[in-house]
């Protein structure tokens, strides 16, 4: 039953123009970047010393370590537009009375809610797999000469790994928050709002261990460890996985009860 009913949301999602629109998007975005990431992997290679460390911020740093961070960063940046396909996807149950046909279809709306949020993911999770083959691609050509056995090493593969818990938990919540609010908009303002609460370091000024508690602050601690930033980051890679891991299953939970108590209009 539930496969059917994740089957029907994938179906539902990708015949939906705006999705097709915001994917097409999102991966034209990461292609558009890759030159300049390729570039910067070339440097890193170029650098290489005979102890495999290289000069990245004016310090002595392992290559493989940095050539990593370089690949994580590519995708977070690219993933400012992930908040947008799970706004728009929520929010379709909204356009026309298409959470009316939706109950009617799956009465229980909690499998329709869970159906939705694995359908999503699965959408997401798809997305990173690309951005993951694309950067391994971008970066075997940059460093073939140096070490492209780099690429499937046992911490490139964390790395992919990171990327994906990325891409899911970000999309999700997203996806989460528009289907409490009812409105693609608001999905897509309240995920604006907490970017721009991590890019101003407004909230890290205050209080750094609140700061950590931001999906986008958790994004940066996640992905972001081995990369020179130009502002301290404000936790672990631990802690930023299960900020984003608690952000998406209390949201999801909201959205279950909301949907639950709502009219199906």
């Amino acid at each position: 039953m539930m496969i059917n009913i994740v089957r029907s949301e994938l179906t539902k999602a990708y015949t939906l123009p705006r999705v097709q629109v915001v994917t097409a998007a999102l991966v034209l975005l990461f292609l558009a970047i890759q030159p300049g990431s390729s570039d910067t992997y070339r440097e890193v290679a170029a650098g290489v010393d005979a102890n495999q460390m290289v000069l990245d911020a004016g310090q002595l740093t392992d290559a493989a370590t940095v050539l990593i961070g370089y690949v994580s960063a590519s995708t977070l940046n690219a993933g400012l537009l992930l908040p947008i396909l799970g706004a728009v996807i929520g929010g379709a149950e909204f356009r026309h009375g298409q959470l009316g046909l939706s109950v009617v279809a799956v009465p229980n709306r909690r499998r329709l809610v869970v159906g939705k949020v694995l359908a999503t993911g699965l959408v997401a999770s798809g997305i990173s797999m690309l951005f993951s083959l694309i950067s391994s691609v971008v970066a075997w050509f940059a460093i073939k000469d140096w070490n492209p056995g780099l690429l499937v090493s046992p911490n490139m593969l964390t790395a992919h790994a990171r990327l994906l818990l990325f891409c899911l938990t970000i999309t999700l919540i997203s996806l989460g928050v528009t289907l409490v609010a009812r409105r693609t908009l608001i999905g897509i303002i309240v995920s604006v709002v907490l970017i721009m609460l991590t890019m101003t370091q407004v909230v890290a000024l205050v209080s750094p261990a609140v700061d950590a508690l931001l999906p986008w602050s958790a994004s940066r601690n996640l992905l972001l460890q081995d990369v020179f930033n130009g502002v301290p980051l404000t936790g672990s890679a631990l802690h930023g996985g299960a900020v984003l891991t608690c952000w998406v299953m209390l949201i999801v939970i909201a959205s279950v009860i909301i949907i639950q108590r709502r009219d199906a209009r």
